[in-house]
Order: C-alpha cells, then structure tokens, then sequence
C-alpha cells in the first residue's frame, strides 16, 4: 500500500495509524507473504477474539433480560461470514488487498471467507496499534450497527445447535444435518438425525420432529468436542 492508499483506507474504517506498516500487514494476503509478521493471518486470530467479545458485550447491554442460547444464536449470525463481508463491501477497502505476484485480486477477494477475514484483521490491527480495545469496539460498533436492534427472540432451553454452530463459525467449518430415518405412525413418527461437521458424521439424535432430533445431535456432537 502506498502512502495515498493508506490515507484513503483510514479515512474508510475512521482510524488513523501510528504505525502504518500494521495498516500494511492488515492489508497483506498470505499469498504476498509466507511469513506471519508480515500478513493479515495472526491479525485476523486477534480480530476475531475481539470481535466476539465486543458482539457479546453490545448483546448483553441492550438484551439483558436474554437467554444465553438466545445470545449465542445472535453472536454467531452477526461474527458470521456473511456480515463481515457486506460490512468490508460497505467499507469499500478489499481492493487495497495486497496479494502475490501472479495472483488476481479480483479472484482472491472474490471470496467471502477472504472478505470476512480482512474484517477481523482490521479489528486486531486497530487494536494492535492503538493498545486499547475501545478504538477496535468503535469500529466494529459502526461496521456492524445494522445488527443490532436491541430485540432478541427469547429461548428458554439450552440451544444445542445454536452452540454447534458458534463454535463452526470460530473455527470456520461446516455444519449439515441430515435425516437418515423416519419412523413409526404417521401421526406420531420419531426422526433419526445425523450431524454432519465437514462432512464426519459427529453424532446422531432422535426426536418426536426434526428440530428435537437436530438438538439431540448437537448436544451428543458437542460432548464428544468438549471431551476431545
């Protein structure tokens, strides 16, 4: 990035960097570089851990009377891929991505994973250079405001898929559940459900419906997580 590229994406994400050359990193794809001080990659660990943080935090604030399976399910539709990529198209910075020779940005950013990870690099450079957490929360805070409307639907009981899927997203991997029997009368059938987690059957769950046997498999898939 040179010096007017620089201006201009500080001037978008409303910051402006001590120490240009973490904007740089921020900015640098892991095809410009192998070496882990010099691209986004770490950036984007720290973004993310802070990114979560600040969701949950803002949740709580205007949904204090919420359920945790209800919270969980916002905090994970919000720091989901999805959001972080309109947000960054909003912003109109992923074409300031430095990526390697050979490489075509417009195919690398393409790419929603790409997008949403510029976001949470963004998040973790701020903070970074800044040393405090309340410059990082004013940009996520900002980016994201379109998600926050102070109204949660409630849930009263644990919400097993919900927790499923937060911990997909963290870890950017696929949640499917798939119907492998239906059984007994028609009036009253019971529902065998596999959990599928990148493609690995990870735990199967009965249910008088779908939905009741979808959270029976991602309470048994999410136990033998917390084991391993």
């Amino acid at each position: 990035m040179n010096n007017s590229d620089i201006n201009v994406v500080e001037g978008k994400i409303g910051y402006t960097f001590k120490n240009k050359r973490v904007l740089t990193r921020a900015f640098t794809h892991s095809s410009a570089s192998k070496i882990a001080t010099e691209n986004y990659e770490s950036l984007e660990f720290l973004g993310d851990s802070i990114l979560d943080f600040i969701v949950a935090k803002r949740l709580m604030i205007e949904n204090p009377d919420a359920h945790e399976g209800a919270l969980t399910q916002r905090r994970a539709e919000i720091v989901s891929q999805e959001p972080l990529e309109k947000a960054v198209e909003k912003l109109g910075v992923a074409k300031y991505l430095t990526v390697g020779k050979g490489e075509k940005l417009e195919s690398i950013i393409n790419h929603t994973k790409v997008k949403s990870n510029l976001f949470e690099s963004i998040v973790g450079a701020i903070y970074l250079d800044s040393g405090s957490i309340d410059f990082a929360e004013k940009f996520i805070l900002e980016a994201l405001k379109s998600h926050f409307d102070g109204s949660i639907k409630h849930v009263e009981d644990f919400d097993y898929k919900s927790e499923l899927n937060e911990f997909a997203t963290r870890h950017k991997i696929e949640v499917r559940y798939k119907v492998v029997e239906v059984s007994g009368a028609p009036h009253e059938p019971t529902f065998v459900v596999d959990v599928l987690i990148d493609g690995v059957s990870s735990g199967r769950g009965k249910g008088k419906n779908k939905k009741g046997a979808e959270q029976s498999a991602a309470q048994i898939a999410l136990k033998h997580i917390n084991l391993s």
